[in-house]
């Protein structure tokens, strides 16, 4: 960063200077930038957004110190409002590309630059910008085949480890209502308790036009449950798949598998395709449309097998405001289809919506939170309980997010879980709270 600002120190001397002005609140503004004081300028700037936005020599410095101060996205939208209304202005596309650049736009980025260097400049601008446009050139080679590693641990409190329900005992009507008392497995059970995982995902591109791309991912987690000690799981998790890009569009088609374990014992397998189109309206804005296709194999309980079809839409919006705003959210739905004919309680049709924000307090904080409803409706009565099982599934989860150093974040989150079923030992609640550390490097 230090010297991404040294090289962009030349491209803004002479020729592209900051603009002469009368105007006491942007006098005090530039004097902060020049004084590398980004933030307060950023501050100071953003008190009058509502009545200057769209005049060019405020939205200059708004985006300098937006910049400056670790906002490149608000940094872009400034700058687009200033070359809106004065498309030849050099400072502002200068300063937009560098905006790109530190986005890691690497297209973006270049085009602009590439603008700039095409306008009578100084020999010192047009060494800095080559400066620039190599490092770009050499982070594209780099993205034709990266690779990611990730490590993370938690650890928090449990209320519920085993999604049970509280009551001590159950009815069951096929026994003539008979009252069983349920053992400790079958009954709510809170727990400390810690994680650890480590994943890859990697990504690698086909065609020397750059629009087909290889990726995929892998990654194991165990979560130890300090006193509900039969609760404790491992998730491995494996994807690869394709995506193509074609203008402002995107599909992708990927294989999937996982292994879940409780208790060290084989619970579930599963394995299937997802298929997705995604399409981008200007930068702040992604539609998606996607399909699903799951097999769930239970080993040691075979009368549990369903096949899952699914699908749903989704977008991701960014707000034009102070804090870069995003929201994002879904509807879904499908069915899982039982393969024993005899057990057609197993089979369900389900329907739901997602949605979430992130909202950033500052460079390095950001609040995060998602909120899911999920509506499940049974194929036939229960076998024990003699009535179709249908259940209200919602889960709301939020946290703050830190960046300790570039590629290192803690997250202390509170998520809770509530199934509201019709029958009784699926009915439950459940509280957690943990803190998260993660490196990815």
């Amino acid at each position: 960063m230090r010297i991404q600002r040294l090289l962009v120190g030349l491209l803004l001397a002479g020729a592209v200077a900051l603009p002469a002005s009368a105007d006491a609140l942007l006098d005090q503004a530039q004097k902060l930038i020049e004084n590398e004081q980004t933030e307060r300028a950023y501050q100071l700037l953003r008190q009058d957004y509502d009545q200057r936005a769209g005049n060019p020599d405020y939205d200059l410095l708004l985006g300098i110190a937006a910049l400056d101060s670790g906002r490149p996205t608000r940094a872009v939208f400034a700058f687009e409002r200033v070359l809106a209304v004065e498309p030849d202005n050099a400072r502002a596309r200068a300063e937009l590309a560098r905006a790109y650049f530190e986005m890691g736009e690497n297209e973006a980025a270049k085009q602009e630059f590439t603008r700039v260097k095409d306008e009578a400049i100084p020999a010192p601008v047009g060494k800095s910008i080559d400066k620039f446009l190599s490092e770009i050139d050499a982070r594209m080679a780099a993205a034709r085949r990266r690779v990611d590693v990730f490590i993370e641990a938690a650890a928090g409190y449990d209320s519920n480890a085993n999604s049970a329900t509280d009551s001590s005992t159950i009815a069951i009507p096929a026994f003539g209502n008979l009252v069983f008392t349920l053992d400790n497995t079958g009954r709510e059970q809170d727990s400390g308790f810690f994680s650890l995982a480590a994943g890859t995902r990697f990504s690698a591109l086909l065609n020397d036009g750059e629009n087909l791309r290889l990726f995929g991912s892998a990654d194991i987690k165990e979560r130890v449950t300090v006193d509900a000690t039969d609760f404790r799981t491992r998730i491995a998790n494996g994807r690869v798949g394709l995506r193509y890009n074609f203008g402002a569009n995107a599909v992708h088609g990927s294989l999937l598998a996982q292994k879940y374990y409780v208790g060290g014992e084989q619970n579930r397998d599963l394995a299937g395709v997802n298929l997705q189109w995604l399409h981008n309206y200007g930068n702040t804005t992604q539609l998606s449309v996607y399909g699903r296709f799951l097999v769930h194999r239970f080993p040691n309980q075979r009368a549990r097998n369903v096949n899952e079809t699914s699908g749903g839409i989704g977008f991701v919006h960014l707000f034009k405001a102070n804090g870069d705003p995003v929201v994002f959210g879904s509807v879904f739905g499908g069915q899982e289809n039982e393969l024993r004919d005899t057990r057609q309680d197993i089979g369900k049709t389900f329907v739901g919506v997602r949605l979430g924000a992130q909202y950033n307090l500052n460079r390095r904080m950001r609040l995060v939170g998602n909120l899911s409803y999920q509506y499940n409706r049974y194929g036939a009565q229960d076998p024990l309980f003699l009535e179709k099982r249908k259940d209200d599934f919602i889960f709301v989860r939020a946290g703050l997010e830190y960046d300790i150093t570039p590629g290192w974040l803690v997250r202390p989150e509170i998520q809770y879980t509530h199934n509201a079923s019709t029958l009784p030992i699926n009915d439950f609640d459940r509280w957690q709270a943990l803190v998260t550390i993660r490196n990815q490097f």
